[in-house]
């Protein structure tokens, strides 16, 4: 009964944004938290999933996201996704679920990254990108802490960055994938809660670390 009032009490008192509009809670917890001792309520409450505490990938709404449409490769607009839909998750082909995409409204910083061909890419300043360090391996580096001659994944193979730009833009769409990365305008990127970014490692290990903990919440969401 304690863990109930706790849920709905978390579903009264939502931080806020900048804006001082209300930020939206985990989305499992909105879905699923008015029913005594949910097994999704208790996971996402014990791993205090909470948007505004945990903030997950976020992207401006140019986004556009590989998405896998009748066996085809096709952009599509970021604020077209859908729970469920299927994305590249890597520069090799890989697939995964769209687990949420949320938008959430507000001023918000944003990091613009250019890349030696053009490619560009806008995302929150706490978002996690993949990049090649000095001894060719994969790192998550937060977007704030990027710099130029940094190493981008792309599907175009590895490209420098040329130009990064600080930006405040309206609204931003929060995206979380089974895999934890996703392809955004060409290039690689995760969608893990900044709190778990480890700038030291490598990132496949990091997010087989963040996959571990995330598995079973993600799959009793996709499943609710």
């Amino acid at each position: 009964m304690k863990l109930y009032l706790l849920a709905l009490i978390s579903l009264l008192y939502l931080p806020f944004s900048k804006s001082g509009s209300a930020t939206p809670i985990c989305a499992a917890c909105s879905l699923v938290c008015i029913v005594p001792l949910s097994p999704i309520c208790i996971s996402c409450l014990s791993t205090i999933c909470l948007w505004g505490v945990a903030l997950s990938a976020c992207f401006n709404s140019d986004t556009k996201i590989s998405k896998i449409e009748n066996g085809q490769i096709k952009e599509a607009s970021i604020y077209d996704l859908k729970q469920n839909d299927l994305v590249l998750a890597n520069n090799n082909n890989k697939l995964t679920r769209v687990v949420r995409n949320v938008k959430s409204e507000g001023i918000f910083n944003y990091i613009q990254v250019i890349s030696e061909s053009g490619k560009e890419l806008t995302i929150t300043n706490e978002h996690g990108i993949i990049i090649y360090d000095d001894d060719s391996n994969t790192r998550i580096i937060k977007a704030n802490n990027l710099k130029i001659g940094q190493k981008l994944i792309t599907l175009d193979g590895p490209e420098i960055i040329k130009k990064i730009k600080s930006l405040k833009l309206e609204n931003k769409y929060i995206l979380e994938t089974e895999d934890g990365t996703v392809i955004a305008n060409n290039i690689y990127v995760s969608t893990i809660c900044d709190d778990m970014i480890d700038e030291t490692i490598n990132s496949d290990d990091l997010l087989k670390h963040w996959k571990d903990k995330h598995e079973k919440l993600y799959q009793k969401i996709i499943n609710n």
